[in-house]
């Protein structure tokens, strides 16, 4: 007699369990494949760096290369010179801008000073102060210029005249000293040049 079993269909089959050897077989195949593609990449960055070599090997002997390089070579050079004179022609620069640098303050402060017999030549800012060149007619005028400048609480130094007697009327005189406040501190000030 037949068996009918008509709860079969919804019995509940159980999954076979998975061997280890599938678990190997499987690990053995990603372990595979992925050696497969590090190799093709690196063999594919082995190529581009054959064909980089080969490129380059060319430019080396390439005569126009090298003609290039030397060229580029001389001109690395020449601005390198170029950089460094223009370094030296910005600190001269510098350096001609402070030794002229007198305000009309200061101007105005040495010619209140001067007695009128007294003619100023030339005026220069100095590294150690200011010097002041000039002719008078009398040896006292520049004695009395000098002791005007000392009476000046601003100006500071020796105020040791230089006089030269030039014939019996004119003498020329260099007077040097410094200030006690530096002429680019003053503000509000024209700078002007100094000899006149």
């Amino acid at each position: 007699m037949r068996d009918f079993n008509f709860f079969e269909d919804l019995a509940v089959n159980r999954k076979k369990e998975t061997s280890s050897s599938t678990y190997l077989i499987g690990a053995a195949l990603l372990l595979i494949l992925t050696l497969g593609s590090v190799t093709y990449y690196y063999i594919l960055q082995f190529r581009a760096l054959q064909e980089d070599k080969v490129l380059l090997e060319s430019q080396i002997n390439d005569p126009n290369h090298q003609q290039q390089y030397n060229t580029s070579l001389a001109l690395q050079e020449e601005v390198a010179k170029l950089e460094k004179e223009k370094l030296e022609i910005e600190s001269v620069h510098g350096k001609v801008l402070d030794s002229r640098m007198i305000n009309s303050l200061l101007l105005k402060e040495i010619s209140l000073a001067k007695p009128d017999a007294v003619a100023i030549k030339s005026i220069y800012l100095t590294p150690q102060g200011i010097s002041v060149e000039g002719a008078s007619i009398n040896y006292d005028l520049i004695a009395r210029f000098e002791h005007n400048l000392r009476g000046n609480p601003r100006f500071v130094g020796p105020f040791v005249p230089n006089i030269i007697k030039e014939d019996d009327d004119h003498y020329s005189f260099s007077l040097n000293f410094s200030f006690s406040q530096p002429v680019n501190n003053l503000e509000g000030e024209d700078i002007v040049n100094g000899e006149g």
